[in-house]
């Protein structure tokens, strides 16, 4: 949060330190790369395009799912054979979510045809969610969807080669911490993480350029997997990074460890990769976790292309280089886009637009539709549009993840605002944070708890101010919150609890969230409160 974190040599250019091995590169022809730059730059127009025209790009597809399922029970019972207009669709298709959809996933895993798609869905990506009160939802993915996940997960990294006119980038490796590929078979169906999909799936051409070796992709322990990635590829020419953006650091503190181990004087991740200025993220706002990856990196040499990624469809959007608040929209990678008002995201007839239709800055309940079943499907996340020329998404929360003691409705991204400008009012530098409520602390009134582990060094003066602060923050976010907080009416000042070192990645591992795709939660439940509590007794 702070833009310069403590001990960070944001100008001094990385190099390799004496003594070292040359760095590996790949064996691919310069001319490959040539070709990828080209490919990125035509590919680059596309999307521009489709931006520019929303409605023709989404109808499109829109058009081309109801056509294909027309004949399946799901498209005879909902008249899929008379839609012809985006109207039509949204007055034949009621919104549902995963447990009304759950009878017919269920079938299909068993292998039947014609429920929601014609053809047998062989793959179901294993997701967690609030529907099922945390318990595993299984989302189809067809084969037409992975083919357009594989165009939406280099989108980013494309838009970022044109912008630069980069043609080396295939000359290096890129680093990917995801989970194992490994897939259950509950009888005729495969059952994976979808990043995990992603990777057994990638194209025969970027093999060679992918990191770590197979071995250690399929560890389980993220730990110890952590450690082999880092001891194994600390002499590769690494130059992208792609996962979840809370766990760059700790694989950065990973290989800054090993190099010291082997005896090499650094400090920084930047003397070691020199080459690396791709960090492909998502999962998390990257925002609350700049300080501590420029931090660990040595310079501002580097771009952190963020994304937001979703089991269901693949990755709806992605950033660039623009400065500009949210990710750009990708309306041609085969998701349909619709957006319920948030006021209304629990009624069983809500107002429904479409992607082309969205209002700036308002609060929406995203619904999407598919190529392998999902029709009108409502996920959960909360998101808003700061652009809608071009179309600009940001992440906003989760349905069942807003923190709300008298109805304020508080998202994981207002909390984030406002730890932010406690920061910029009392410096500090955050490892990471999460916020949880203490209802009836005096009668019927409630306060919020905020959870913070700083850096060593990067703690605040004044910690009493700090929460002042964020308090100050929340309501400048959050108009119920300003309005339940004015003279202690329904919600008395927030408390900050400032966590001991190591106190985020012991609660990861004692919570069981090890997984590469986990982070630390911005809103906390009682039972998570609790246990954070017992971390700072």
């Amino acid at each position: 949060m702070n833009s310069v974190p403590h001990n960070a040599n944001v100008n001094v250019a990385p190099t390799r330190p004496a003594g070292a091995p040359p760095l590996r590169g790949t064996v691919i022809p310069q001319v490959i790369g040539k070709g990828f730059l080209l490919a990125a730059k035509a590919r680059v127009l596309l999307w521009d395009r489709a931006l520019k025209n929303v409605e023709a790009a989404q109808m499109k597809h829109l058009r081309k799912f109801v056509e294909h399922s027309k004949d399946t029970e799901f498209g005879r019972t909902y008249g899929f054979g008379s839609i012809r207009t985006y109207e039509d669709f949204q007055r034949n298709v009621p919104v549902g979510d995963y447990d009304s959809f759950w009878p017919s996933i269920e079938r299909m895993m068993k292998g039947e045809k014609n429920v929601l798609v014609p053809e047998q869905i062989r793959y179901f990506g294993n997701s967690s969610g609030s529907s099922t009160k945390g318990k595993s939802k299984f989302l189809p993915i067809g084969q037409t969807q992975i083919k357009f996940q594989q165009g939406s997960a280099i989108d980013g990294v494309f838009r970022y080669l044109a912008a630069k006119n980069d043609d080396t980038f295939l000359s290096g490796y890129t680093l990917g911490l995801l989970p194992p590929t490994t897939m259950k078979p509950p009888g005729p169906s495969f059952v994976s993480y979808n990043p995990a999909f992603m990777a057994a799936k990638k194209p025969l051409i970027s093999r060679p350029v992918w990191l770590p070796s197979r071995a250690t992709r399929e560890m389980t322990d993220y730990d110890k997997k952590l450690e082999r990635i880092a001891e194994e590829c600390m002499d590769y020419d690494v130059r992208a990074v792609a996962g979840t953006t809370c766990w760059f650091s700790l694989l950065f503190d990973k290989l800054i460890a090993a190099a010291k181990k082997r005896g090499r004087n650094i400090s920084t991740v930047g003397e070691l990769w020199p080459n690396l200025t791709i960090l492909m993220g998502g999962g998390v706002s990257a925002d609350p976790y700049m300080p501590v990856i420029r931090s660990r990196m040595g310079h501002d040499g580097f771009s952190l292309i963020d994304t937001y990624n979703a089991t269901e469809g693949g990755i709806y959007a992605a950033g660039d280089l623009s400065g500009e608040r949210g990710m750009l929209m990708i309306p041609d990678r085969g998701v349909f886009f619709e957006f319920v008002p948030l006021e209304e995201h629990d009624k069983s007839n809500p107002t429904r637009v479409p992607l082309w239709g969205v209002e700036k800055d308002k609060l929406y309940a995203i619904v999407v539709t598919t190529p392998s079943g999902l029709y009108a499907y409502k996920l959960g996340d909360i998101v808003r549009f700061p652009s809608v020329h071009p179309h600009r998404m940001e992440f906003a929360g989760r349905l069942s993840g807003c923190l709300s003691t008298t109805q304020e409705l508080t998202t994981h991204v207002e909390i984030e605002r406002a730890v932010d400008h406690a920061v910029k009012k009392h410096p500090a530098t955050t490892f990471d944070f999460g916020c949880a409520a203490d209802v009836g602390v005096s009668g019927s009134k409630s306060r919020y708890v905020l959870f913070v582990e700083f850096l060593p060094g990067g703690e605040p003066a004044d910690l009493k101010g700090f929460g002042e602060a964020f308090d100050a923050g929340l309501c400048e976010q959050n108009r119920v919150y300003r309005e339940h907080r004015a003279n202690d009416t329904a919600i008395l000042a927030p408390t900050v609890v400032s966590l001991p070192s190591g106190s985020v990645q012991r609660f990861m591992k004692e919570s069981g969230m090890t997984s590469v795709q986990t982070k630390f939660p911005r809103i906390l439940d009682d039972e998570r409160k609790s246990l954070l509590r017992s971390f700072a007794i």
